[in-house]
């Protein structure tokens, strides 16, 4: 299956999954929304890259009542989820869009993304960033948290334990792990190093990696 074919099928079961697959949770969302330079009732326009089901924009919803949203991503199922869980908020817009093969529309405020970047060729990743600054407003702020290769084939194994070992121990089942590693077949991430050099090539400035534990890095970038 393809990227847009596995999230169609997972788009049921994401949500209820992600506190056990993602170790330290809390704080790894928890910075993403750290991140976003707004008083907490202030009006802008946010950007969700690869929004899957809205989880993040729920988040940055729940500081930020004021935002409005696009939310954009390849797959249909999981925009649909998100659609179901912001029926009655206002401020939001939906659009299936291919954003590694296609532009972006629109001026935003900021733009976020979580666990979406790394289904994008490393190869690409450079003009998605440089897509996302195009559609940034003057010192607009771009927020990924994501996950990062090792930067040898030593350390990608470390990470990999890593992940095994916190999941377990924060209640993840076996079909669980199976889908998840399923999921993660067509993975096609890049170091830590590389998205940050990439980030600046495409014309962000103060570029800051804030958060880091093992595979999942949070990080921004700013168009001057």
């Amino acid at each position: 299956m393809n990227v847009q074919q596995i999230f169609d099928h997972a788009a049921a079961d994401y949500d209820r999954t992600r506190r056990q697959l993602v170790p330290d949770f809390d704080a790894f969302y928890g910075t993403a929304l750290e991140l976003i330079p707004f008083p907490r009732d202030a009006h802008f326009r946010v950007l969700d890259l690869g929004a899957g089901t809205g989880l993040l924009s729920a988040l940055v919803l729940e500081v930020f009542p004021n935002a409005t949203f696009t939310l954009v991503d390849l797959s249909v199922e999981m925009l649909d989820k998100a659609r179901q869980r912001f029926i009655h908020q206002p401020g939001f817009e939906y659009e299936v869009r291919d954003f590694e093969n296609q532009s972006l529309v629109g001026a935003h405020d900021v733009a976020i993304s979580a666990l979406a970047l790394h289904h994008v060729e490393p190869a690409n990743l450079q003009s998605v960033f440089s897509k996302v600054h195009k559609v940034l407003v003057q010192g607009g702020i771009f927020i990924n948290a994501d996950q990062t290769l090792g930067t040898t084939p030593a350390n990608e194994q470390k990470y990999s334990q890593a992940w095994h070992r916190d999941i377990r121990v924060q209640g993840a089942s076996d079909a669980d792990v199976l889908a998840a590693v399923e999921r993660m077949k067509v993975d096609k991430t890049a170091t830590l190093e590389d998205q940050l050099a990439w980030l600046r090539t495409a014309g962000f400035v103060d570029v800051d990696c804030w958060y880091k534990n093992y595979r999942f890095a949070v990080y921004s970038g700013r168009k001057a």
